[in-house]
């Protein structure tokens, strides 16, 4: 496949800051990039990150990097870039890519990046590692299904995915990965994303339906009334050749 305002108030803070992950139970912290290319340009971006940002990057030492595309049921032309962090103290050094090649060297491969895109924006991203079932082995493919969780409801949220869908996962050995949005993203909304071998795969419905069945599915979605809010679901694929 070819591939904020300033001035907040205290009370304002405050909600947010409540609304982040607490990392002392979530430690798997990502940047997540979700970039739309212009249709004309594509070839030259996906060459441009095979053959530059990837090597740039492995010299610089990233150790990791996950591209998905979008497309058979999702946005044309759009890919997401997940890479790990340990601190965000590392943002406050020379990106990996100026490690690589120079302040120089870096800010022109910037520009040739930017002038085949149409947008791109990004966000933090951290792992409910005890709500998670990270195999070893990464899936082909991969349906996110982002939620608005209710304020004040994100605990009992999260309770309830690792009693009651997180057994289901783990019994059958698939992926399930499940994520909070913090900041550059709405940090009252979470994906869980299900990882599958192949499109095949997702034939006969949600996941929970088919492994316990309709009527079992529907009772245990019921007990996330109110706390859930569906804003949207994407099928996406890895890319291999921009993932390492």
């Amino acid at each position: 496949m070819k591939h904020a305002s300033f001035g907040l108030s205290a009370f304002t803070v405050a909600l947010v800051v409540g609304a982040l992950p607490n990392p002392a139970l979530a430690q798997a912290r990502f940047r997540a990039t979700i970039t739309h290319v212009k249709p004309d340009m594509l070839n030259e971006w996906i060459d441009l990150q095979k053959n530059e940002v990837v090597p740039a990057l492995k010299k610089a030492g990233v150790k990791t990097r996950t591209v998905l595309s979008s497309g058979i049921f999702g946005t044309s032309g759009e890919y997401v870039i997940i890479q790990p962090f340990d601190s965000t103290a590392e943002f406050d050094g020379p990106s990996p890519l100026v490690r690589a090649l120079d302040a120089p060297g870096a800010a022109r491969l910037q520009e040739k990046l930017r002038k085949c895109l149409l947008s791109s924006n990004s966000y933090m991203n951290t792992r409910f590692e005890d709500a998670s079932n990270v195999l070893d082995r990464p899936p082909g493919v991969i349906v996110s299904v982002r939620y608005r969780i209710a304020q004040g409801k994100m605990q009992q949220f999260r309770d309830l995915v690792k009693s009651e869908i997180l057994p289901v996962y783990k019994k059958a050995s698939v992926q399930l990965t499940v994520n909070q949005r913090g900041p550059g993203a709405n940090v009252n909304d979470v994906t869980m994303a299900t990882g599958y071998n192949k499109y095949a795969d997702m034939n006969g419905g949600g996941f929970l339906a088919q492994k316990l069945g309709q009527a079992e599915a529907d009772r245990i979605n019921a007990k996330f009334a109110g706390i859930r809010t569906l804003v949207e679901v994407v099928v996406r694929q890895r890319v291999a050749d921009l993932s390492f």
